[in-house]
């Protein structure tokens, strides 16, 4: 009886809430028995037994044991791997690369033909064999398909002069197509809309400037929602001239349109040449709500003026209407900025990546 009361003393006992009812155990032991029982208390966490003590009575011999509590899913608990920052998946990496789609790539890292280099000059025996499509890998990392060198990684956002006359979709309405209208998705190269690369909201069809392309959804979208307070800033050319307090004043307490009243803050005033040209009638394009609006206001002679202003929402031909119902019909406009992305000396029809400040900037936006 001795040898089991000593083995008890040297094991921790972990007691289930079911059966443990006490802080306090007692072992009384007597000539013919050993008797184990406990006092009438539910608990709600196992119960561990950390020490215990025997003392000699009349009865015979008691053990007292005391306890502490401990989460049993504490002590099962697991630690588990911290994920690595700074990489993706191998399939999308490569989708992103253009190439192929998602399942294209998960089908070509699955038949491990895929290696990759800290640098892409790297010989073969340096180079690592990517096992499958969930291995993850830098997103900028020198990567080769069977052997040869895969683009770069595309950036997270491109910066397009847009020229007028141009539609800011990817494709063109199929019932339009006898028109052939320009669009976006003849200037941006195939390996970037393999990506999944998409203009960054709209530019009106008659409107210049910057517009973004971006690879990341996420991003577009707070680029563009309003209650992210994105800043977009236009120089517009409008017929006459303007009283620049009072269009300041007026632009501030908001303008009133079809679609609600919106609200502009006016940077500047300046003296216009007027507009770089009057298009020919074959280019225009008017959608059939405003056409006789815009035609009626469309008038290149006389006196003009560049007004330069900002607004963080980009409702269909916005600027447009706010300026025209300011008693300034907008005969030119052009976008200069977009956040913290400007346009610069950009050449029209022409594309740049993002300076560093720029980058920075966006990738901000994703935290």
């Amino acid at each position: 009886m001795k040898a089991i009361i000593s083995t008890m003393l040297s094991t921790m006992f972990l007691l289930r809430p079911s059966y443990v009812r006490g802080l306090s155990t007692f072992a009384s032991c007597s000539s013919s028995r050993c008797l184990l029982r406990t006092a009438p208390t539910q608990l709600s966490r196992p119960y561990v037994v950390t020490s215990a003590a025997i003392t000699k009575t009349n009865g015979g011999v008691v053990m007292s044991m005391s306890s502490s509590t401990s989460s049993s899913s504490e002590t099962r608990k697991k630690k588990t791997p911290k994920k690595k920052k700074g990489v993706q998946r191998i399939d999308k990496v490569l989708a992103d690369r253009g190439v192929g789609t998602r399942s294209q790539t998960f089908e070509i890292a699955k038949a491990k033909r895929i290696t990759m280099a800290s640098h892409p000059d790297a010989p073969h025996e340096e180079r690592t064999r990517i096992k499958g499509p969930k291995e993850k890998v830098p997103p900028d990392a020198a990567l080769f398909l069977d052997g040869n060198l895969l683009p770069s990684a595309a950036p997270l956002l491109l910066v397009y002069h847009k020229p007028k006359f141009v539609l800011s979709v990817m494709e063109d309405d199929k019932k339009y197509k006898d028109q052939e209208r320009k669009h976006l998705g003849q200037v941006l190269s195939a390996r970037y809309k393999r990506c999944g690369m998409h203009p960054v909201g709209r530019l009106d069809y008659d409107t210049t400037g910057l517009i973004l392309f971006s690879l990341e959804g996420k991003l577009t979208q707070r680029l563009l929602h309003p209650k992210r307070g994105v800043e977009k800033e236009y120089v517009a050319t409008v017929q006459g001239k303007v009283d620049e307090e009072k269009l300041k004043q007026t632009l501030s307490d908001g303008v009133e349109t079809t679609d609600g009243t919106f609200s502009a803050q006016l940077l500047e005033v300046t003296p216009s040449d007027g507009p770089a040209s009057a298009p020919a009638d074959d280019e225009m394009l008017w959608d059939e709500e405003s056409s006789t609006e815009d035609r009626a206001q469309m008038d290149y002679s006389g006196e003009h003026s560049d007004v330069r202003l900002i607004v963080t929402e980009g409702k269909y031909r916005m600027v447009r209407r706010i300026l025209a119902n300011c008693g300034h019909p907008v005969v030119e406009l052009r976008r200069e900025r977009h956040g913290k992305v400007t346009l610069g000396d950009l050449a029209v029809g022409e594309f740049r990546d993002l300076k560093d400040e720029e980058i920075e900037w966006a990738e901000s936006l994703l935290k």
